[in-house]
This record gives structure tokens, C-alpha cells and sequence, in this order.
């Protein structure tokens, strides 16, 4: 355990963002959970402009606990090609799953939070992603390609807790990382919180 809870987790992460990332800057949840921390971080800095990234992850049909991938209400997706290939995963099936994910859950999450309007002008904007925490990455680096894709001046990423693996593979993708504690063997993020 690392963090009490949420607002221990959130206090240390205000500790270490570095306020300068602020300047024209748009804050972007990227999951459920990462919506307390972006908007907090927001709010403390006298941001007006944020929004949620919705993604989504395209299970495995022989394990429905894998993630074969990500897609994002961007169309923007990451593929984690050793598993579709270990499972011989076809391509009619995979992208077939990525265009039922973004209909059946991006949209409904669009229409139901933004009453069907798209994601804010990100276009030559510096963007925060926020999360609670990061364990494969998967989430992260689809939030990152539909940022690439819609033309932002920066990246940045401020997360809690991150798995050791995927922070040094974020580091090299991104303009700037804050994340309070990188754990070697990362075992889930409810883990590192005593109360969640």
C-alpha cells in the first residue's frame, strides 16, 4: 500500500506537477477513475477547459479477462500484436470487435456524457492525461496515438501509481511524466490504496 486513499494520492501528485504544464492547457481523463484526480488538478490550477477521452479495450474471445486492444472515440486504436497472434486472432474478427466496441460502448458514452458531441479542440493545445493508475499501458498509449492524431502541441502525463514497464515506455513518447510511484511488479491499483 502506498496511498491512504484518493486525496492522499491526489496531494502527492499536486506535489510534484510541475504548474508550468498548465499554461493553455486541456486536462483529459482517460478513465472513470481518473476523472477525480483530472478534475482536481484542474480546479487547483485554474484550469476551465477538460474533458473525458473515452477508450475503450476489445477483450480475447478465448479469455475474455485479455485485451487484445484499445480503441478510442478518436477511431484511434493500439493493437497488442503478441497476444493477437499467440490466440491467432483474425483480422476480420479484431476489427471487426473494435468497430462493435466503439459502436455499442463510445458512442452510448458520448451520447450519454456529451449529449453526442465530440471530445474539445485539442488542435495545437498542450494536454494532460490523467489517470488513477497504469498498469500495461494500453489505455494510456491509445490516449497518446489520438492525441499524436489530433495535432497537439504537447503531451503530458500525470498519474499516481504506474507500472515500471510501461512508465519508461511513456517517458520516451511524451513530452513530460509525473507519476508519484513507478512499482516494479505492478499487481493492480486498488493494491496500492488502503482504502479505494
Amino acid at each position: 500500500m502506498i496511498f491512504e486513499n484518493r486525496e492522499d494520492a491526489l496531494n502527492k501528485l499536486l506535489e510534484i506537477v510541475d504548474k508550468d504544464i498548465f499554461t493553455d492547457c486541456v486536462i483529459l481523463a482517460i478513465s472513470k477513475n481518473g476523472v477525480y484526480y483530472a478534475r482536481e488538478l484542474g480546479l487547483r490550477n485554474g484550469l476551465v477547459e477538460g474533458d473525458f477521452l473515452f477508450i475503450e479495450e476489445v477483450k480475447s474471445p478465448i479469455n475474455k479477462e485479455t485485451s487484445l486492444a484499445a480503441v478510442s472515440e478518436t477511431r484511434d486504436y493500439v493493437l497488442i500484436d503478441e497476444l493477437i497472434e499467440s490466440f491467432e486472432i483474425t483480422d476480420d474478427y479484431l476489427f471487426g470487435e473494435i468497430e462493435r466496441v466503439y459502436e455499442e460502448k463510445i458512442l452510448e458514452d458520448i451520447y450519454q456524457f456529451r449529449a453526442g458531441e465530440g471530445i474539445i479542440s485539442l488542435e495545437n493545445k498542450n494536454v494532460l492525461l490523467v489517470d488513477e493508475g497504469a498498469n500495461t499501458g494500453l489505455t494510456l498509449l491509445c490516449a497518446i496515438k489520438s492525441c499524436i492524431s489530433k495535432n497537439v502541441s504537447s503531451i503530458s502525463v500525470a498519474i499516481p501509481v504506474i507500472a515500471k514497464e510501461t512508465a519508461e515506455m511513456v517517458e520516451k513518447l511524451v513530452d513530460h511524466t509525473f507519476f508519484v510511484k513507478v512499482v516494479e511488479d505492478y499487481i493492480d491499483t486498488e493494491f496500492y490504496f488502503k482504502e479505494f
